[in-house]
């Protein structure tokens, strides 16, 4: 065997008992190491529901008593109901709490008034022909407390910047083409706003509303 052979072949002797001694001895080596988790991270939402409740009946959720899905409820009670009336009747007896019954502040609240529409009065033998709805005139109040009995802001009608009274100016028709209105001050979770709306057939209603009815919806509205 050649020097050359021989120089080669010792090398790769020592090659292979090099990787023998690292491969055998590997299991003796001590690493340092370290490990934290954060588990179960989550991210959740939460709710602005809607609670609508007229004079003491049972609340009216924006839910439906459902999910939040739509989170639109167009069959709560009505605000007012006003039968066989006169010229120069008014009807203001209804009371409405507004709750925000999620967990979000809502920092809108909003009132649209749907377009006034006249049709026969059930129950009535004669009608006449005329349109009621700008004959009506009509108010929103807020008051302070669920006793109604501190007026706090007229959001519609006639009187002062507090207090509503009755303006032949302010009707049914007229209120449509007004809102929507934001009622400032939005409404916190958990907290509520009260409402009464005033109606009054004006005096000089003439015989062509005798036997009519007018219906306009009142749409309330909030927003985070």
């Amino acid at each position: 065997m050649s020097k050359k052979r021989v120089k080669q072949y010792l090398m790769l002797l020592t090659v292979i008992g090099l990787v023998a001694i690292a491969a055998g001895g590997s299991g003796t080596f001590a690493t340092f190491s370290a490990e934290t988790t954060n588990p179960g991270n989550t991210f959740a939402t939460g709710t602005i529901v809607l609670s609508n409740t007229v004079n003491s009946g049972t609340s009216c959720l924006s839910t439906g008593g459902g999910n939040t899905n739509t989170n639109i409820n167009a069959a709560c009670d009505q605000l007012f109901s006003a039968l066989v009336k006169k010229p120069g009747d008014s009807y203001t007896g209804d009371q409405l709490n507004l709750q925000n019954a999620g967990s979000i502040d809502a920092t809108a609240l909003k009132l649209t008034a749907g377009s006034c529409l006249t049709s026969n009065a059930g129950g009535e033998s004669f009608h006449g022909t005329g349109n009621l709805c700008p004959l009506l005139d009509v108010y929103v109040q807020e008051w302070t407390d669920n006793t109604y009995s501190v007026a706090s802001h007229c959001w519609y009608g006639g009187g002062n910047a507090t207090t509503c009274a009755f303006d032949d100016t302010k009707t049914l028709s007229t209120l449509n083409g007004a809102s929507p209105f934001t009622l400032t001050g939005g409404l916190n979770a958990g907290s509520d706003r009260y409402f009464t709306v005033g109606v009054e057939l004006q005096n000089g209603a003439g015989n062509t509303v005798q036997g009519r009815s007018a219906a306009a919806d009142l749409t309330w509205h909030i927003d985070q």
